[in-house]
């Protein structure tokens, strides 16, 4: 009994150096190290890819635009306004361009809006890329006066809520006009990953198949809300309560069979009330996402995906979008989403691994941002397995790939 003990603890705690090594990028694991996991080790890679391709983009004379057409598959649409120091709209931008085929690129439309009323505020307004590299730059109907009053009152009292649903809507406006099939939005403090295209369109081939009635096709989300989720409790009670069961059958069946006679009450009694419990526990604080990782490809996510870094919509769908956020009229667009996909029960999907990475540290809507602090909220907006993506030459591999 006493050498089973010992080797138990020896490998327990064996175990716990393991996980502690291996875990410490879960932020649903007791083992999650901030001080590691939020390194930003592909994207950095990537953004130097976008920055060479911007400042190619803002030295050439020619413009790499496609006027819309038939043959126009995807609208890409991004809407930015200036931010206090970086502007992170000039990598997420030209990580989504750069890279692409010459056959991609001609089957996507772009949108890039400047949402203020004076586009001059922006200080990209006048930087060369932004019309080398944009099929359109929208901008305010200056026209429509009481348009303008509204948004001119949204932008003194910084009502991020109702123009965030203004310029959401009117970039999808936008997009249907295209006539494109799909239509993808992102937000302007992103870094996409290399063949983000193709990789959509292969998705969103699975989407159809799997669905006729869903809202989105999700390209970003942050595993710190897919942990072990309160919701499930019972399940996991019951599912814990059945392996202590199992292990107790076990050993009472090996007991009375003769089959080792070193198998005495006690250590019964200890194998399922101290040891297998203290297992499940390890189970359960190593993290879900490391215990019960997401399969690659296209999955369900109705529940804690976060948040609004980039969606694709059908043409159709888009057109119920603008028609739902124009009778909300204020919110938040990712939740505004989910409350009418609860009420409607619509399929949402996600793709896995996330195609693309939340860069920005201050938020253009506000946010708890302190210089004595080392993160703010908008750092925890993160994609952990995104930063697993490594180059092999001329293709971009990842981890769960294989």
């Amino acid at each position: 009994m006493g050498t089973f003990l010992l080797s138990f603890v020896f490998l327990y705690l064996l175990l716990l150096q393991v996980c502690r090594y291996t875990f410490y990028r879960d932020p649903t694991s007791a083992f999650f190290d901030p001080s590691k996991a939020y390194r930003h080790i592909y994207s950095e890679q990537r953004q130097r890819q976008a920055d060479a391709y911007l400042q190619a983009a803002n030295a050439s004379t020619t413009k790499d635009v496609q006027v819309p057409g038939p043959e126009v598959t995807l609208c890409l649409g991004l809407a930015t306004v200036q931010r206090p120091g970086e502007q992170y709209v000039r990598s997420a931008y030209a990580s989504l361009m750069e890279g692409l085929a010459k056959d991609e690129r001609e089957h996507i439309s772009t949108v890039l809006l400047i949402g203020h009323t004076d586009p001059e505020r922006h200080p990209i307004y006048h930087e060369p890329w932004l019309r080398h590299l944009s099929d359109k730059v929208l901008i305010y109907n200056t026209s429509d006066t009481k348009q303008m009053e509204l948004l001119l009152s949204w932008e003194r009292t910084q009502d991020y809520r109702k123009k965030a649903i203004f310029d959401y809507t009117y970039l999808l406006e936008t997009c249907i006009d295209t006539g494109a099939a799909w239509i993808a939005i992102f937000e302007d403090d992103i870094i996409a990953v290399a063949g983000w295209y193709s990789r959509t369109m292969a998705a969103l081939d699975i989407v159809k198949s799997k669905s006729n009635k869903w809202l989105y096709l999700r390209l970003f989300y942050t595993e710190q809300f897919l942990g072990w989720n309160s919701e499930f409790w019972l399940t996991y009670l019951l599912a814990s309560v059945s392996i202590i069961l199992a292990v107790a059958a076990m050993l009472l069946i090996l007991h009375h069979l003769h089959f080792c006679t070193s198998i005495s009450g006690l250590l019964i009694f200890t194998a399922c009330f101290v040891c297998t419990p203290a297992c499940i526990a390890l189970f359960f604080i190593a993290g879900r996402t490391s215990m019960l990782p997401l399969a690659p490809g296209v999955h369900e996510m109705p529940n804690f995906g976060c948040c609004a870094q980039g969606f694709v919509f059908s043409s159709t769908t888009a057109g119920r979008v603008v028609g739902k956020l124009k009778e909300k009229e204020v919110g938040f667009v990712d939740m505004v989403l989910e409350e009418w996909a609860n009420e409607e029960k619509l399929t949402r999907f996600a793709i896995v691994p996330s195609l693309l990475q939340h860069v920005g540290g201050r938020s253009s809507k506000g946010d708890d941002f302190k210089p004595t602090e080392p993160m703010s909220t908008a750092d925890t907006i993160f994609n952990f397995g995104f930063e697993l993506y490594r180059h092999a030459g001329a293709r971009v591999t990842h981890p769960v790939d294989a």
